[in-house]
């Protein structure tokens, strides 16, 4: 089983979105051993859950979740908010720490709001020192000098590099091992091939739908 996770981060519009996930869709191909996890703005995920409705595979998740489980909190989105919703959420991204000065202690504590709330999760790491919770079922490797600054051609890891830094990981075995650096079309091939690399998260490359196919079809 292979994932594809797609990060669209702070971009499009609603009408954006719907025109993203109708092309997707049109040409979308599903096969019973690739997973598809599609992450987009708060707004639109109860939207594009309705037009997934009936494809196989596809999945909506969100890109982050409150550290607050309800109450007074104005403007939070939580793991309560979006019960019932989504079945996955990524946890930790790098550009959460970089922008809005959150911690690894936040990180977790989000994380175990994720679990309760029965979410998969994928949880981001830096390097291999960054600690994760034993029970999370994604570890997502970002490469902080690989992440693209939104179109999906930032400088990849080389896959003996990324293979390393797994192994030094020492996951659980029931823990899947995600890249997540600039993958795109033209460098994918060679990660998708690997049997060490359970998915991929995607920036950039993923906000065209037909970039992000064309990973998938890889």
């Amino acid at each position: 089983m292979k994932y594809f996770i797609a990060n669209w981060k702070t971009n499009k519009t609603l009408q954006l979105s719907i025109e993203w996930m109708q092309t997707f869709l049109e040409n979308y191909v599903p096969n019973e051993n690739k997973k598809i996890i599609i992450c987009p703005p708060f707004p639109f995920i109860s939207k594009l859950n309705e037009m997934i409705s009936q494809s196989a595979h596809v999945y909506i998740g969100s890109q982050d979740i409150s550290v607050y489980e309800q109450g007074t909190y104005t403007g939070e989105v939580s793991a309560l908010n979006l019960s019932g919703i989504i079945k996955y959420t990524i946890i930790g991204h790098s550009e959460r720490s970089l922008h809005m000065h959150e911690s690894t202690d936040i990180s977790f504590q989000k994380s175990k709001l994720a679990h309760k709330y029965g979410f998969a999760q994928f949880y981001c790491i830096k390097n291999e020192n960054d600690p994760y919770p034993p029970y999370v079922e994604f570890v997502c490797y970002e490469a902080i000098d690989a992440i693209s600054t939104g179109d999906g051609k930032g400088n990849n890891k080389p896959l003996k590099i990324i293979i390393g830094l797994k192994r030094k990981l020492a996951l659980q075995p029931n823990t899947k091992f995600i890249y997540g650096g600039s993958v795109n079309e033209n460098n994918c091939k060679e990660y998708f091939n690997s049997p060490e690399i359970d998915g991929f998260l995607i920036g950039g490359a993923s906000l065209n739908p037909q970039r992000f196919l064309a990973i998938i079809n890889s």
